[in-house]
């Protein structure tokens, strides 16, 4: 029972932290120890990714399971962007050993970094006029591969850069989420079929404990962040970052 409250909170932290732009990668990283999970393998993270997966698709389902506006996912001109987005991830995963990173130490610095630039960016919202096109696909994409070092939010760098681009706001927060998925889809696929790290076997119950966590956490946490969003600047979460990276750096493990 114990076991599953840990993967339960595991899954939890993975839904809350995925879409806000604190780092899920990070905040794993740092709940590792405390939660006694010795998974070094791939299960769980490919099982808590699926679950935030699902809750995208849920979210923006009157959008993603069509084609017919030009913001719906399997829009032409819209796949073609989200082709651009993701070729940096693609090319920066496969030339870059980022999981020798994947450490309490590390996280302690890239923290407070992504705190650092999300406030910075948010200074300066709206310094240009893009509209959405090949050009800010690109840039939105090579934005998201430096978040796949762990501590460096992806939500956080592409909507702040997006918003400091001066792209639409609400459609720079789902196109955001809309990249979310051929990433992750890849990223499952390189788990299983390309890392180097084992993948340690979980129980059903613990599974599916963690799969519903992550997925319902996941859907309240979007939720909140769209609200959020629409009312407030990224910089309050800039803040949390570096208070969290303080608190790291005082905790010894």
């Amino acid at each position: 029972m114990n076991e599953l409250i840990n993967y339960i909170i595991l899954g939890m932290i993975q839904g809350l932290t995925e879409f806000f732009p604190v780092s899920s990668s990070g905040h794993l990283v740092l709940f590792k120890d405390f939660l006694k999970i010795t998974n070094e393998g791939a299960s769980a993270e490919i099982i808590a990714h699926f679950g935030t997966l699902f809750s995208i698709l849920l979210f923006y389902k009157a959008s993603f399971f069509s084609s017919k506006n030009e913001d719906d996912f399997f829009n032409l001109n819209n796949l073609k962007l989200l082709t651009i987005s993701t070729i940096p991830a693609i090319f920066f995963a496969l030339n870059f050993d980022y999981e020798e990173l994947n450490n309490y130490n590390f996280v302690k610095y890239s923290l407070a970094t992504n705190g650092l630039i999300i406030i910075l960016m948010s200074l300066f919202k709206n310094s240009f006029s893009l509209n959405f096109n090949l050009k800010s696909a690109l840039l939105l994409g090579i934005f998201q591969s430096i978040a796949i070092l762990p501590g460096i939010s992806r939500s956080g760098m592409v909507i702040s850069l997006a918003l400091m681009l001066g792209l639409n706001k609400e459609k720079s927060i789902q196109y955001c989420f809309f990249m979310l998925i051929p990433v992750t889809i890849l990223a499952i696929f390189y788990k299983l079929f390309l890392s180097s790290s084992g993948s340690e076997e979980i129980d059903l119950v613990n599974g599916l404990g963690l799969f519903l966590s992550s997925f319902t956490f996941g859907y309240l946490s979007l939720y909140f962040l769209v609200k959020f969003l629409k009312k407030f600047d990224f910089w309050w979460f800039g803040f949390y970052c570096i208070i969290i990276s303080i608190i790291a750096w005082n905790i010894t493990v």
